[in-house]
């Protein structure tokens, strides 16, 4: 036991160590337990509280709520994906190892901020679990669902902290794509659902997940396989491909469920 103390410790301490100096004055990344505290108090709502308060209650009207949710979700994601894609292309990106840029520079400056804008987008996606036990869907809240989340959050977090610039922002870059197009959807099942009643629609949501861990897992592959030297350990590189690989099998197993077996039946 005192072993296990131990090796904790050390982490947590290796752990701080490494925090990148130009985060230490951000929110939410100090005190590094926070963000921690709100995974764990969104599973906790999610899978037990939230559920029971609703048990004996009628499913709440969020109609316009989801409504000015959504759209505020489409604009994040658009802004962010909009202003990484200009930032990739104005410092050069390289496909197999984007170096870890340590500089004070006005482009790795806004690199920074936009990892921090990327992470704060990702605390306000659990809030769309919490409209789903609000509305008494909680056969939408499935464990793909659920930790997809929940990685979603703490993963970019670690990399915010402590290497926001570099190979990894590619991440952030995909996922800001995907999502914009994904609550776009949401609002017009919201608002005009006749318009995306067929089931296409999803599917090729879908498609795009997986397109999107395809990508990164081939993206952080390379410099873990071929243990190339991009400024940064290269098992975050391992941890990147693994999940990539993960969620990938996550999605494409809802896809055959969804979709193929659907079709089939």
């Amino acid at each position: 036991m005192a072993l296990v103390l131990s090796f904790i410790h050390q982490g947590f301490q290796y752990y701080h160590e490494t925090q990148d100096p130009r985060t230490t004055d951000l929110l939410v990344v100090n005190p590094p337990w926070l963000p921690v505290a709100l995974v764990g108090g969104y599973l906790y709502f999610v899978l037990s509280l939230g559920p029971k308060l609703m048990q004996d209650r009628k499913a709440f009207n969020l109609r316009t709520l989801l409504l000015v949710y959504n759209v505020l979700q489409v604009a994040a994601n658009a802004y962010l994906s909009c202003n990484g894609t200009y930032l990739l292309l104005s410092k050069g990106w390289s496909w197999s190892c984007q170096p870890f840029d340590k500089s004070t520079s006005e482009l790795a400056m806004t690199e920074v901020q936009l990892s921090y804008y990327y992470v704060l987008l990702k605390l306000a996606d659990l809030i769309d679990t919490v409209f789903f036990v609000l509305r008494k869907k909680q056969s939408h809240v499935s464990f793909l669902h659920v930790y997809h989340h929940t990685v979603m959050v703490l993963v970019p977090f670690i990399f915010m902290r402590n290497y926001p610039t570099g190979h990894c922002s590619l991440l952030g870059l995909l996922n800001t794509y995907v999502h914009a197009a994904m609550y776009f959807y949401f609002f017009m099942t919201v608002y005009r659902p006749e318009l995306v009643k067929d089931v296409r629609w999803k599917k090729y949501l879908t498609m795009m997940q997986m397109g999107q861990f395809v990508i990164l897992a081939v993206y952080f592959g390379q410099p873990a396989l071929r243990g190339l030297d991009c400024g940064i350990p290269v098992y975050w590189f391992w941890l990147g491909m693994v999940q990539a690989v993960f969620m990938l099998a996550m999605f494409a197993d809802f896809y055959k469920k969804a979709y193929l077996q659907r079709k089939v039946k």
